[in-house]
């Protein structure tokens, strides 16, 4: 399982042409595919355990594009949370965008919060500045962090591929999480569980 971590915290973190080439090629060294109808199939690190539904959601602190601390914990205190881990580089992410952004206009005046945590690292912050103004993000993104060689965010959570969601009640209790594409039928129907 300590193979299996370093092996995707090598990819999280690689240069973009390696990290391409080891998503291409991971069927040969411990990964999995994970199909989601029409979407992309995206690969999947096998050993690792994506948290599921019942579990205690990991708080973190971590800043915005804007420079803002965001807590999982202060959150809470308002709101439910959707979770949304994504890279800018992973097509299936690119292609839920959409649907998480509709979502957030949708549940926003609910009670319900999103959160994308983007895994790139802040070096792609312009980047991903731009992203923000051309979809027309209505939700807040952060940047994940390493903590030594260990995400701060996606490691607690178990993230394997992306995109992952979770769906996170007002107690700090994930209702719904997975690695791979959603309808928006299923999403909705997961966070209707949790928004006012």
């Amino acid at each position: 399982m300590k193979g299996d971590a370093t092996m995707r915290n090598s990819m999280l973190t690689a240069p973009i042409p390696i990290l391409l080439l080891l998503l291409l090629f991971a069927g040969s060294a411990g990964a999995q595919e994970v199909t989601g109808g029409s979407y992309t199939k995206i690969p999947t690190v096998k050993g690792i355990e994506l948290l599921k539904a019942g579990g205690k959601a990991p708080d973190f602190l971590v800043t915005d594009l804007g420079g803002k601390e965001v807590q999982l914990r202060e959150s809470l205190k308002k709101d439910a949370v959707l979770l949304f881990f994504w890279s800018y580089f992973c097509g299936p992410c690119r292609e839920e965008f959409p649907l998480i952004n509709e979502m957030a206009r949708e549940y926003g005046s609910k009670g319900l919060q999103v959160i994308g945590v983007n895994l790139d690292g802040r070096e792609m912050k312009k980047v991903i500045d731009r992203m923000a103004v051309d979809e027309k993000v209505s939700f807040r993104i952060v940047f994940d962090e390493l903590d030594g060689d260990a995400f701060r965010i996606a490691d607690p959570y178990g993230v394997s591929g992306t995109p992952a969601l979770f769906v996170v009640d007002r107690k700090g209790v994930i209702t719904f999480s997975t690695v791979g594409a959603v309808t928006a039928e299923q999403l909705r129907k997961e966070i209707s569980k949790v928004a006012k």
